[in-house]
């Protein structure tokens, strides 16, 4: 795995609708460049959420069963030779963590298919969607960390992180009541 610093500058940009278009290209292009059928792509963080303000990066989920992990060496390694650093569980438990920076910004997260990490980020992205003053909100919360000197993406995560673990708590109840 290379030395690559997962920290990074961060930047707050409005949203911009074509990155939903970007997902699909960048997603077309893994689907192809890791010949698998058994990955499961979503598209989550700020760019699914449209008029949310966030960093102009756009994520991409994959999601595998777990007979995919049998494979998880081959498929780091067909990520890193379609462009993708790997940085390994990046300090989150249960996903591996790419990043890619050489024509536009995109992020991979490889977890399982249903699992923890699968969900919580789908609730979170569904519940934003349907709440746009919440969505409102976490935008104010990432400006406010910005504004505050969290100019990096260790420092902004973990100043954006009550805000964030509290719009969890807010997703977890409104799916709860559905």
């Amino acid at each position: 795995m290379p030395a690559v610093s997962l920290d990074e500058a961060v930047e707050i940009a409005d949203y911009d609708p074509h990155l939903a278009g970007r997902f699909r290209g960048e997603r077309d292009r893994l689907r192809l460049g890791l010949a698998t059928a058994t990955l499961r792509f979503e598209h989550i963080g700020s760019t699914a959420v449209p008029g949310l303000r966030g960093r102009p990066i756009v994520d991409l989920m994959l999601g595998g069963p777990p007979a995919a992990w049998t494979v998880l060496s081959e498929l780091r390694a067909r990520l890193i030779a379609l462009g993708y650093d790997d940085l390994g569980e990046a300090g989150v438990p249960g996903r591996i963590y790419f990043r890619g920076r050489a024509l536009r910004a995109f992020n991979v997260a490889l977890v399982e298919l249903d699992g923890t990490a699968w969900r919580e980020n789908i609730l979170l992205r569904d519940f934003l969607r349907a709440h746009p003053g919440e969505a409102a909100t976490y935008a104010e919360a990432k400006r406010a960390a910005v504004a505050g000197g969290a100019t990096t993406l260790l420092a902004y995560s973990a100043a954006k992180a009550p805000a964030l673990a509290a719009l969890t708590e807010k997703a977890r109840a409104w799916r709860a009541a559905r």
